[in-house]
């Protein structure tokens, strides 16, 4: 696949939400079906609860999915979340508790699509061992930012993350947002790509071999709030696997 080449070479691969929406999964008989199925799902980040493990005006739900036997996705809490305190020196070190995503967003059609791709994309990669040896992450976010209240990642700086293969999956943007642009760089001192998710399904993926970062969410002035609405999906070797090629 030219995006997991292009993640092997370069350590990141920008995916045109349009390749998400072609796929044969988002076909529904009619726009409508379609359109109602993005609501329901874009509804979930309605319900998310505020991140209380840090700042940063970050909402966020979270489920990890496993296949089984027949190759149906089955969804709930597996193991532990945990980062370490070497990717993460915000809150890594710490099991984090956040509520499970409910059956109406991890059955919702659109978010399978997505992940059936990712899973393509990872089988394709050909850095891994196999998928029954990885821990697969869902992660809603919603950044909601006021004038004098930004919204921001931790860490907010570059970084890499613990899991090997993230994908961050836009679903909404609101027109006064500012900020919200993804960082790719080789060290701190060398910004090599500054690049915007804006449209349905626009997706970032990357892994260890490049930093990344994403600048914190601001509002325009007099335009009240503003909301960033993601859809993080990691695939992380465990523990036992954690030696196979990097």
């Amino acid at each position: 696949m030219e995006y997991a080449e292009h993640l092997a070479r370069q350590g990141y691969a920008f995916i045109p939400g349009k390749h998400y929406q072609s796929l044969d999964n988002m076909q529904f008989d009619n726009k409508e079906s379609f359109v109602n199925e993005l609501e329901t799902f874009k509804k979930g980040f309605e319900e998310l609860t505020l991140d209380p493990y840090s700042p940063g005006n970050r909402w966020r739900g979270y489920a990890q999915c496993q296949k089984n036997d027949k190759g149906e996705m089955l969804f709930g809490k597996f193991t532990p979340y945990k980062q370490t305190k070497a990717y993460n020196p915000d809150t890594g070190g710490i099991v984090r508790d956040y509520p499970l995503l409910p059956e109406n967003i991890t059955n919702n059609r659109l978010l399978q699509a997505l992940l059936e791709d990712d899973f393509r994309l990872v089988e394709a990669y050909e850095r891994f061992a196999p998928l029954e040896s990885l821990t697969v992450g869902i992660h809603l976010f919603r950044y909601e930012a006021a004038v004098d209240a930004p919204a921001y990642s931790s860490p907010v700086w570059l970084h890499k993350d613990d899991e090997d293969v993230v994908f961050v999956h836009l679903v909404n943007a609101s027109p006064n947002m500012l900020g919200g642009d993804s960082l790719i760089a080789s060290h701190p001192r060398c910004i090599e790509r500054v690049l915007r998710l804006e449209h349905l399904f626009d997706t970032l993926v990357v892994n260890h071999d490049k930093l990344h970062a994403v600048t914190p969410v601001g509002t325009r002035e007099d335009s009240g709030v503003a909301q960033r609405d993601i859809v993080l999906i990691t695939f992380q070797r465990n523990e036992q696997d954690a030696t196979c090629t990097a």
